[in-house]
């Protein structure tokens, strides 16, 4: 039985009474006039037990000891005793002989409980960590689902790029071409710079999509993360609107980590563009560094709107947008995914509706 320390006191004080009373009994009218009343000893012995356990029955048998010693004493001295010794005896060893007994018995009882504590304690640890080893199981088990779909999709986004890259060289070639023909019409013109926009757009996405197959080159190189992201600050600050604050918190010392710098930068302003979309022009946008053990981690947060526990589970997945159409991609955290896990790191989210959304990257810290 677990008790608090309050409780503990009160239980104490009580046992403590009944044996006062009973040493007060005993120095009134000695042993012999209690000798059927064995219970009143044991009464204690029981309470003590299983509200104090093994520590608190020897120190209730411990007590008995002078109680029993001044029963004596008193029917020794009483002037109708005349007590034999064989009696005197009897009487002593009654009382003493049946608390022994109870004291044994409860000291085994409570041994045992002790030990079926801790075995119930060393149970749910084993339990607890079992349950850590299972979701952190669980989470390696949807990482390498993700990589391999990754992977695939990278490889198909890999050939249709090239080859949408060179149709979009071609359209380019004949809009300059047009342009050095078209005089002064300005309709025309007007025509032209509009495709040279969609254009535009069309190899930003085709960007996008190589980056996700990374078939470029990485420059894989060591930099302080803090710094980067101190640098981003003026960039990060023209890119919210007016009603929006932001919040830049460098973490204290040097926070090395090793991947491609660019695709690092890229990752942030990805999620500071996503968080601004979801601001909706007012509230704070947070980006702090810090450094926990062999570990850099980097807080990405927004008051925004939130996301529902279904949409933050697909968050990841490649062409996956609850933006309006023509407005996402669903390439950004695709890719913000996948820089940060080549680089031996991990990003986990945390969203509710109407609570905001919060990115935790976490890298290794670079040694030497």
């Amino acid at each position: 039985m677990q008790l608090g320390v309050k409780h503990r006191v009160v239980a104490i004080g009580l046992v403590a009474a009944w044996v006062v009373l009973l040493g007060v009994t005993a120095w009134r009218h000695g042993l012999v006039a209690q000798a059927d009343m064995a219970i009143i000893f044991i009464v204690p012995l029981l309470f003590a037990g299983l509200v104090l356990g093994r520590t608190g029955i020897w120190a209730t048998m411990a007590s008995y000891l002078p109680i029993l010693a001044l029963g004596t004493w008193v029917d020794a001295k009483s002037a109708a005793g005349g007590l034999a010794m064989d009696q005197a005896l009897s009487t002593v060893a009654q009382p003493t002989l049946a608390s022994l007994i109870v004291a044994l018995i409860l000291d085994r009882l409570a041994s045992k409980m002790e030990r079926g504590k801790r075995l119930n304690r060393d149970l749910a640890a084993i339990c607890a960590r079992l349950e850590d080893e299972i979701r952190e199981h669980q989470r390696s088990h949807m990482q390498l689902v993700h990589s391999q779909r990754v992977d695939a999709l990278g490889r198909l986004a890999s050939s249709v790029a090239h080859d949408f890259s060179n149709l979009l060289a071609v359209i380019l070639g004949y809009v300059h071409h047009v342009e050095r023909v078209a005089g002064d019409n300005s309709e025309l013109r007007g025509f032209l710079d509009d495709m040279k926009r969609v254009t535009r757009r069309g190899q930003e996405l085709n960007s996008k999509l190589l980056t996700l197959a990374r078939s470029d080159e990485l420059d894989i190189e060591t930099f302080d993360a803090g710094e980067v992201v101190e640098r981003l600050q003026p960039l990060l600050q023209r890119m919210f609107a007016p009603g929006v604050v932001l919040q830049m918190e460098r973490a204290t010392g040097a926070a090395p980590v090793r991947l491609d710098r660019a695709g690092f930068e890229a990752v942030l302003l990805n999620m500071a563009k996503n968080a601004d979309d979801a601001l909706g022009g007012s509230g704070e946008f947070r980006l702090r560094t810090q450094v926990a053990g062999d570990e850099v981690c980097v807080l990405v947060e927004d008051t925004g709107r939130g996301m529902s526990a279904e949409t933050a589970a697909r968050a990841f997945e490649p062409f996956f947008s609850t933006k309006p159409r023509g407005q996402g991609t669903g390439i950004g955290l695709a890719t913000a995914y996948r820089v940060v896990t080549e680089a031996g790191g991990r990003i986990d989210i945390e969203s509710a509706p109407g609570e905001g959304t919060r990115f935790k990257i976490t890298l290794p810290v670079v040694h030497g």
